[in-house]
């Protein structure tokens, strides 16, 4: 299999954005979502987009913000992508996805199925995460086997999968072995205190995915 990409996301400090590129991250995620506890301002982004630099990807993730605002936001840090976590429809990801790569999280719940993934036609990524009222960084996983992964993929052949929710050193490869994604999320399970990374546990969990990956060839 491809090499399994990772996401830090939640990251709210230069030097944890620097141990997580470290550990081996090939995207953080730096949450604008004021109802979260890991909520960055716009200018400590900018000081950890102006640290970090290529070749890690910076993801904006938003939560029913307005898609201009969201553009401002984007264009000011600047992002490589934007993460639509909120109830944005598929008219919203296609207005940003005219200037970034949109990621869209959708809720892996009852609600959830193959035919609301293809709605998302303007989206590079898809990421499925726990249904929970904070959205996202719950540390709750979801039932992996309940989701038709292989439905997914045909429904959105251009977007890349993305597993969030709950994930950590110790259940990542399950989770890898039961979806098969592109890229694994994970934020809680690789800190030390809400919004404080762990420069070990995010080696951990690299480690973990790196493993898993061995294991699936």
């Amino acid at each position: 299999m491809s090499a399994v990409e990772v996401k830090i996301c939640g990251i709210t400090r230069v030097e944890d954005a620097l141990a997580a590129v470290g550990a081996g991250a090939a995207m953080l995620g730096l949450n604008f979502y004021p109802g979260s506890p890991r909520c960055v301002t716009l200018q400590k982004a900018m000081e950890i987009a102006a640290a970090v630099g290529a070749p890690v990807k910076l993801v904006g993730v938003f939560v029913n913000m307005d898609v201009a605002a969201v553009l401002r936001v984007a264009r000011a840090v600047p992002l490589d992508a934007v993460q639509l976590h909120g109830d944005e429809s598929p008219g919203d990801c296609a207005l940003a996805a005219a200037e970034f790569e949109v990621i869209r999280a959708l809720k892996a719940g009852a609600g959830f199925s193959v035919a609301r993934a293809a709605e998302f036609t303007s989206c590079r990524g898809l990421l499925l995460d726990t249904p929970t009222l904070a959205h996202g960084g719950s540390g709750e996983t979801f039932r992996w086997d309940g989701v038709d992964w292989p439905g997914v993929r045909l429904a959105a052949p251009f977007a890349k999968l993305f597993l969030a929710g709950g994930l950590c050193a110790a259940n990542v490869a399950e989770a890898i072995a039961a979806a098969h994604p592109d890229a694994v999320d994970v934020c809680s399970g690789v800190e030390s205190a809400k919004g404080i990374k762990s420069a070990e546990k995010m080696l951990e969990f690299v480690a973990a995915v790196r493993a898993a990956e061995r294991q699936e060839q």
